[in-house]
Parts: structure tokens; C-alpha cells; sequence
């Protein structure tokens, strides 16, 4: 059996979101915030601001400690979607990227500087930053990007 990362996959990512922590246990959570704005793989729509949440909120939620943490999906090829996610529990939202891509790093770094965006209200340099990398070509197994936005 190969590898389980995809060749060359298409995006760096396909889909950001910033999802609400549910407002109940038996309720979901709400996308509050998506890039593209077009996407609309239902299924994912659905199911992935569940892995968001992967414990009882509530009762962590005095603790300022910012959580990095990654699910797996497996398609129908056998090929791994990372799933890269930042919780803080003040806050009560998370922010997932979804990407074939498992630069752990890479993408942990990208939503610290997403969620410094959203705490100060900046919603365009955010879609900047993330159309940027959107419509950026994958790099080369040793290429780099260098994505550089205005002041």
C-alpha cells in the first residue's frame, strides 16, 4: 500500500471556517465564517465544525490557553484531509483549515495569524491572507511560499 498523502493536490487548502461553540450539547455549532465563500460541499458543511468541539467547553471555559489539534478524514481513495484546528475557550470559537497537505506547523502558524485578524475586527486582511495562499500554486516538495501583505 502507497502513501496515504495525496499527489499533488490541487490547493494548499480548500476550505477555512470559523465556527461558534454550540449553544447546547445536543445542538451544532455555526459557521460563522467561511473561505472560499462559494464552498459548499454539504457534507462537510455539516460534519466538520462537530470535530471542532471535541469536549465540554463549559467546563473548561476559564482557561485562556490557546488549543492546536488536528482530525483525519480518509476518502473513498484512501487519501488523508488534515483537519487543523485553534480553540480557545474564552473566546468560544475555533478556527479549522482543511487541506491534503500535513504541514502541521505551517497551517498552526497560519490560524495564530487568522485569529490575531479576527480578535482586532480585520475580516479583509483576513480574506487577503487566505485568497492569497487560495489561489497561490502548491510549492515544489522543497519549494516555500512567501506571501506578503500590506501594512
Amino acid at each position: 500500500m502507497g502513501s496515504r498523502i495525496k499527489e499533488n493536490p490541487e490547493k494548499t487548502f480548500y476550505w477555512f471556517f470559523q465556527a461558534s461553540c454550540p449553544i447546547a450539547r445536543d445542538k451544532d455549532p455555526a459557521v460563522l465564517f467561511q473561505f472560499p465563500e462559494d464552498f459548499n460541499d454539504e457534507e462537510s458543511l455539516k460534519c466538520l465544525p462537530r470535530f471542532c468541539f471535541p469536549y465540554d467547553i463549559e467546563r473548561v471555559k476559564d482557561t485562556v490557553a490557546v488549543q492546536h489539534f488536528t482530525f483525519v478524514l480518509t476518502d473513498l481513495e484512501g487519501c488523508q484531509r488534515f483537519g487543523f484546528c485553534r480553540l480557545t475557550s474564552s473566546s468560544q470559537t475555533c478556527l479549522c483549515i482543511l487541506s491534503y497537505l500535513p504541514w502541521f506547523e505551517v497551517f498552526y502558524k497560519l490560524l495564530n495569524n487568522l485569529a490575531d485578524y479576527s480578535t482586532k475586527g480585520q475580516t479583509k486582511e483576513m480574506k487577503e491572507l487566505l485568497s492569497a495562499l487560495y489561489k497561490h500554486p502548491v510549492p515544489l516538495v522543497n519549494g516555500s511560499i512567501t506571501l506578503q501583505m500590506g501594512s
